[in-house]
């Protein structure tokens, strides 16, 4: 402490720039030219994993690593050059480390969650998940973080740590989503009656079979060009892309538009959104044909018959199916004279 005080005397420290000024301005050198180099190596990374065909998970992962050994080299060399014995502080650091393990062990488990996440794969970049009441879209998973981009346009960062100790649910497989509906209706209502009107509702959201394979068929041929396109860009040479700086700066806003657009989608999360698009037409049909829907009662509650309404669906369509069949059941019950009951509860009382 008494060293420390005597150093941040305003004497020693015009003696040790003094001394160090080349020293000092060799290290400004290296954190400018390094920083021109660390963004340079950055693109290259990118251009290389992008070539390789690397996983977008792996590839932010393994950015996010590189930046932080950049600037603990950057650190350590400049200590170096000062003439600051490195032996000394890399004893230090060795016992800071055990130290700083058990303080952090916190952040440690969010790098060990990184791992994880990489290495098993429940999500990838691109994938819509589920977690803790938050529905997103993957967009980087880095050192110590996972970020996904909500509905709502909100970047939700979560501690790796915690999101491998906790349950998600990765909703964006095979494309398609079951929605699962309860209505209930008084007991007074004729079950059958309440069938048939919710079997009419389902039949007239159901497209044919000939619209669902088109769809399926335009899904495939577009997810087909995409992937001979990443082909032939892959045939491009990687040396003259680094060293051509019109290609560089073609590779560099390539780069920063598929970050713009909401981060390295899928070429079937890029269709999904192709089609959510329209499927703001009210007229649109979005339950499938090919698996069959289920309709039936599927418990009785205290106030309610309680129906099960099970129809698959588009995961792009998910929501829109959904308002629009609470919609469609409310208006065609009304028209019926169905009742859908509130809770309610029967007082008796009695005289003595």
């Amino acid at each position: 402490m008494k060293d420390l005080q005597k150093f941040l005397e305003l004497d020693n420290i015009i003696k040790f720039l003094k001394t160090n000024i080349f020293r000092l301005f060799i290290i400004f050198l290296i954190i400018k030219i390094g920083g021109i180099f660390k963004t340079r190596i950055e693109k290259i990374l990118k251009i290389i994993m992008e070539k390789s065909n690397v996983d977008k998970s792996v590839a932010s992962f393994l950015i996010s690593i590189y930046s932080i050994l950049y600037y603990f080299i950057l650190i350590y060399s400049s200590i170096g050059i000062l003439g600051i014995n490195i032996s000394s502080i890399t004893t230090f650091l060795g016992a800071a480390g055990i130290v700083l393990g058990i303080a952090f062990k916190e952040t440690l488990g969010n790098f060990c969650g990184g791992l994880i996440i990489l290495t098993f794969k429940p999500f990838r970049v691109g994938d819509t998940i589920e977690y803790n009441n938050y529905i997103g879209t993957v967009k980087k998973i880095e050192f110590f973080y996972t970020k996904m981009l909500n509905p709502q346009n909100e970047l939700v960062i979560i501690p790796n740590g915690i999101i491998t100790n906790t349950e998600i649910r990765n909703i964006k497989q095979d494309g398609e989503r079951r929605l699962d509906l309860e209505i209930g209706v008084s007991y007074k209502s004729d079950i059958q009656k309440v069938k048939k009107v919710l079997e009419r509702i389902v039949k007239a959201e159901t497209m044919n079979e000939v619209e669902e394979t088109k769809i399926k068929n335009n899904l495939l041929a577009k997810i087909q060009n995409t992937i001979l396109e990443k082909k032939e860009i892959s045939k491009i040479n990687l040396f003259s892309t680094i060293f051509s700086g019109e290609k560089m700066k073609e590779a560099e806003d390539k780069a920063s538009k598929e970050m713009e657009e909401e981060g390295c989608k899928t070429a079937e999360n890029i269709q999904n959104t192709e089609i959510s698009e329209k499927s703001v037409n009210k007229n649109k049909k979005m339950i499938l044909a090919s698996k069959a829907s289920i309709i039936g009662v599927g418990r009785l509650a205290e106030s309610a018959i309680i129906f099960y309404i099970y129809v698959y669906t588009r995961s792009e369509n998910y929501l829109a199916l959904k308002l629009k069949l609470n919609e469609k059941i409310k208006t065609e019950f009304d028209k019926a004279g169905i009742e859908i009951p509130y809770p309610q509860m029967d007082v008796h009382i009695v005289k003595n």
